[in-house]
């Protein structure tokens, strides 16, 4: 998408194609609002014109509140706030430190929140979700196309009665990863440009083993996101899988490039330490890790210990070599490795 300014160099508007692609996503809306049972979705009436226009919100946005003044989906699982929660919902978020200068809060997706950043450029969404830890995932190229996914992501779990359906769940309680990349495919079906669902899907690729899909699938959501670093450590992990030792040190050198705190800047560089084949290099990051987080081996280990007490050994022994990639000659480690 490429904005245009108007001519007084005011708010940025929409270039013509970029609002023909959202009015066809609130037209799509609009059809499966009309063919969803009854009581599934709660779309408001539209939006007074007068309070719409004092907003501000962007065009784009503007678009589905022109439509509907707040929509709830799938019950209230997710859902589009009315314009009068807004300046609320934004002010309550703000207060509790989860918000970046500039967001703005439109809508939840269970206990994350949705927003409009100042930048969407610098984040690759117009639409981000933020978690309750303050985790900021670009989630969609615009608000209409949010909800458009969001409705097709219900078709995959609810059935034409509104009934949940039986083969959603597996024997743990959980989604099925045949159920899971439904989903994913689904937003993308509806919005090629949503990140965090490519990302998402990219992982389930990397788990079932079709690392070279997987590898696809991430170099189309950096396009997007270059800077979002768990797609640059995903991206190392695939390649590392694929045998390019040198590639994968370089994507988890850049996760640490873009992370935005120390703790996960170092742990992205203890990854990149694994991927090195050279000694002075595996040196190297390891002193840079240990800069940052002095316990990274420590903490690693009693991370592994913990996840042995819970009888997950794969994640143990991930921990294990993070902690002997910066440590390696820690006798606590090279114990626990031994056992797993």
């Amino acid at each position: 998408m490429t904005p245009e300014l108007s001519v007084d160099e005011g708010p940025v508007a929409l270039a013509p194609d970029e609002r023909a692609r959202v009015q066809r996503a609130v037209d799509r809306i609009e059809e499966r609002t009309v063919a969803a049972e009854h009581g599934l979705h709660l779309p408001g009436t539209a939006a007074d014109p007068a309070l719409l226009a004092a907003s501000g919100l962007p065009e784009g946005a503007a678009m589905v509140w022109q439509q509907w003044d707040g929509y709830e989906v799938s019950s209230g699982e997710s859902r589009i706030l009315p314009l009068a929660q807004l300046a609320t919902a934004t002010e309550d978020a703000r207060a509790e430190g989860l918000l970046a200068a500039g967001d703005r809060v439109i809508g939840e997706a269970g206990r994350d929140l949705l927003v409009l950043p100042a930048d969407p450029w610098a984040e690759g969404a117009d639409v981000v979700r933020v978690r309750e830890d303050g985790e900021r995932l670009p989630e969609a190229s615009s608000v209409a196309h949010l909800l458009l996914g969001l409705l097709a992501e219900s078709g995959v779990i609810y059935d034409a009665q509104g009934e949940f359906r039986e083969d959603v769940i597996g024997e743990d309680a959980v989604l099925t990863s045949q159920t899971l990349r439904r989903l994913l495919r689904r937003r993308l079906d509806h919005d090629q440009d949503a990140p965090r669902s490519r990302l998402e899907l990219a992982r389930a690729l990397h788990r079932s083993g079709e690392l070279q899909a997987a590898k696809r699938e991430l170099n189309a959501v950096l396009k997007r996101a270059p800077q979002w670093c768990w797609v640059h450590h995903e991206l190392g992990a695939v390649l590392a899988a694929l045998g390019d030792a040198r590639g994968a040190q370089r994507s988890q050198e850049k996760a640490a490039e873009d992370a935005p705190d120390d703790a996960l800047r170092a742990y992205f560089l203890a990854w990149a330490a694994t991927a090195a084949t050279q000694d002075k290099a595996r040196a190297h990051l390891a002193t840079k890790v240990l800069a940052l987080r002095p316990e990274f081996a420590a903490e690693q280990l009693r991370a592994a210990e913990a996840l042995v007490a819970d009888e997950n050994p794969a994640a143990a022994e991930q921990a294990a070599v993070l902690g002997l990639a910066v440590a390696p000659m820690s006798l606590p480690l090279l114990a626990l490795r031994r056992e797993l």
